[in-house]
């Protein structure tokens, strides 16, 4: 089985619902709660014990999930923020002075894992965040404030949730629905698909992942990018190299390392000539690195073909 499937498909093999649950749902047997990610986040003011709890029910909520002791899937909560800021009110009226008001801004992020038959790890990764006005007088309000954090959690824990629901169904999905999906509307909706892309390093994929290269979702843009090195097709160095001609220096760095993932003439050419001739110091110091990587790995695998044909009888 392929690997990229084998996280959703061992989840459903091993299925067990409840009265109030579909038939679909996937059985979760642990629950946890990084510790590390909380500390440091006092807002959030919730124990692990309270935080697990919460996740349980919006996995429970979705239908898609069953919490149950011995289920073969397991999920970690990361709280990667908590924190108080000031946004705009939710009603915008032009005719009147921009009006913000402070409100609870909390993302999570929750993993999802699995061991596979051959003891191998799947994992899926899902991103929720929510805001929420604390509704206190001048900050001064610490249960306004926590009922506030309290309801942004729980509707950012929704929003992972559903997000891991809509990862497995996209890991079910065929590649030409896939190729389909880049082009929905939703940026949600490619990012998934782009990472079941990615996950089975399809070469059919790399014209339409190389126009996401230029998606109005810079995450999306982003994750296209990470697509196109994970299958290692050179066609993507022309592309690579014409973004970077777009980009303000502080953003070049990723593009040209993942030019040097790539390899090949075109992009050992391509570094070499900016490692000198770029008109800014960013730029040449990022060149430099990645032509060095480039080299480095041209080496290893040169000293890896040589000893494969040293030890042929």
């Amino acid at each position: 089985m392929h690997p990229a499937k084998s996280l959703a498909a061992l989840a459903i093999a091993a299925t067990a619902c409840k009265p109030s649950a579909s038939n679909r749902a996937l059985v979760v047997g642990s629950i946890s709660v990084s510790e590390a990610g909380l500390a440091g986040k006092p807002e959030i003011g919730e124990s692990s014990e309270a935080l697990r709890e919460q996740v349980r029910a919006a996995l429970e909520a979705s239908g898609r999930f069953a919490v149950r002791e011995g289920g073969p899937l397991r999920i970690q909560l990361d709280i990667d923020r908590a924190q108080r800021t000031l946004a705009p009110a939710g009603v915008f009226d032009p005719s009147k002075p921009l009006l913000e008001q402070e409100v609870a801004d909390v993302a999570v992020t929750l993993e999802m894992t699995s061991t596979g038959a051959q003891g191998d790890v799947e994992r899926l990764v899902a991103e929720g965040a929510a805001r929420r006005p604390t509704n206190a007088d001048d900050s001064l309000d610490p249960a306004a404030r926590h009922a506030a954090f309290s309801a942004a959690a729980e509707a950012a824990l929704r929003e992972a949730v559903a997000a891991l629901d809509a990862q497995i169904d996209a890991r079910g999905k065929t590649d030409d629905a896939l190729l389909k999906d880049l082009t929905a509307d939703d940026a949600r909706v490619r990012d998934y698909a782009i990472r079941v892309l990615a996950d089975r390093r399809s070469p059919a994929a790399v014209p339409q992942l190389i126009a996401r290269l230029e998606d109005p979702n810079a995450e999306v843009a982003r994750r296209a990018t990470g697509a196109l090195i994970a299958i290692g097709d050179r066609r993507a160095v022309a592309p690579l190299i014409e973004m970077t001609r777009h980009r303000h220096p502080d953003d070049v760095g990723p593009i040209l390392y993942a030019i040097a993932s790539l390899g090949g003439a075109e992009a050992e050419a391509f570094l070499f000539t900016l490692e000198s001739g770029a008109p800014d110091e960013e730029t040449r110091r990022a060149a430099k690195g990645a032509y060095e990587d480039l080299i480095r790995r041209k080496k290893e695998d040169a000293a890896r073909v040589s000893q494969r044909r040293r030890v042929r009888p």
